[in-house]
């Protein structure tokens, strides 16, 4: 059996066999040392009779695995999805509808925080999985025998955890909460935002700038994020957030002002003076408009006693159930529930039935600020 499809007829054929099956297992190789995109460079796709390589580098028509991804009639099975579906975003302009992701259907099943795909495949399969090729240059031709098979046992468990955790979950009545969660990852907001948390990060670490340093810091954060895509560069290549803060901080006017920065090297001031200068006018220029964050308080003692009791109430509840506290909520949900906020995840879905409800009306006992 061909296990690397290099052909269009392969291609074809293999999509069209798997557009028939319930479900399909995915993984992904890619590499994003020297890039700001991920570059995918192996697609692994199993079904209940094969496990195949699909290799993204041949000059072939994609379309037939485009139209099995978003293929309604059949689940998508990854593990640890997130980057993965970034990639193929990134590769194909498009998600993986419905979606099964193993890790977040095992957290909810009491497998533990963020369990590995080797360690669900040794307890459902019984396999043990190598470990030597996690270092591969996946986009280098050709790859090895070992490194194929190795690509492929990446793929090749997915369905039988799938069954596996799928019968545990409707035992449970749990696979309502996977489901939404797994429909979460796949929403525009979750694909679009790792720019946004590049530039909300720069956000944060400025938060104790007045707001003309504030702004100044948001407008350079888009200027790197801007020049880091349209030269697919990583965006720390471009200018370092250390960096980046310390020009906000200063309110550059001018280039002697740059040369007076000691983060600022050399060859970055010669690079991007002008860069710099016009997204620092620019970030000047419109501080009026600029709505700032607030500057970051010290919990009040009462707050820091409320976090507390919330963070203890929700891990006994977690605990009876037998699932990770940190699947329901972060810390920063129980801190933002603490002083009183209400747009957090543990206040929607499954999530606030489960816990939210109570544990937000022991907040208010307990004194924290909610407005209806």
């Amino acid at each position: 059996m061909i296990h690397v499809i290099e052909t269009q007829a392969a291609l074809d054929a293999s999509c069209g066999e798997a557009a028939q099956k319930p479900w399909v297992g995915f993984d992904t190789e890619f590499e994003r040392i020297r890039t700001y995109y991920p570059r995918l460079c192996l697609v692994q796709m199993s079904t209940p009779e094969m496990t195949i390589c699909i290799d993204p580098l041949v000059d072939l028509d994609f379309s037939p695995l485009y139209s099995l991804l978003v293929n309604p009639a059949v689940v998508k099975i990854f593990h640890a999805a997130r980057q993965d579906l970034e990639v193929l975003q990134t590769a194909l302009g498009i998600s993986a509808t419905p979606l099964f992701d193993t890790q977040i259907a095992a957290q909810l099943c009491g497998c533990g925080e963020q369990v590995a795909y080797a360690e669900l495949t040794k307890h459902v399969c019984e396999i043990d999985l190598p470990k030597q090729h996690t270092r591969t240059a996946w986009c280098r031709r050709p790859l090895s025998g070992a490194e194929v098979k190795y690509a492929l046992d990446d793929a090749r468990y997915l369905g039988a955890i799938y069954l596996d955790l799928k019968r545990r979950l409707e035992t449970l009545g749990r696979d309502g909460w996977v489901r939404e969660d797994c429909e979460r990852l796949t929403g525009p907001a979750i694909l679009a935002s790792g720019p946004n948390r590049a530039v909300k990060k720069i956000q944060s670490g400025a938060r104790d700038f007045d707001r003309t340093g504030q702004s100044i810091a948001f407008q350079l954060a888009l200027w790197r994020e801007e020049t880091a895509q349209s030269r697919d560069r990583p965006r720390e290549w471009i200018l370092n957030s250390k960096t980046l803060l310390a020009i906000a901080a200063t309110l550059p006017g001018n280039a002697a002002d740059l040369e007076k920065i000691p983060e600022l090297s050399a060859s970055d001031r010669r690079r991007w003076s002008s860069a710099i200068l016009a997204a620092v006018k620019m970030g000047a220029d419109h501080a009026a408009k600029y709505q700032p964050l607030a500057a970051s308080v010290r919990p009040s003692t009462a707050q820091k006693r409320t976090e507390r009791l919330l963070w203890e109430s929700l891990k006994v509840v977690c605990d009876t159930v037998d699932i990770p506290t940190v699947a329901v909520a972060s810390r920063e949900d129980i801190r933002k529930l603490a002083r009183g906020e209400q747009d957090i995840r543990l206040l929607q879905g499954w999530r606030r039935q489960f816990a939210g409800r109570d544990l937000r009306d022991l907040a208010s006992r307990e004194g924290a600020g909610f407005t209806c």
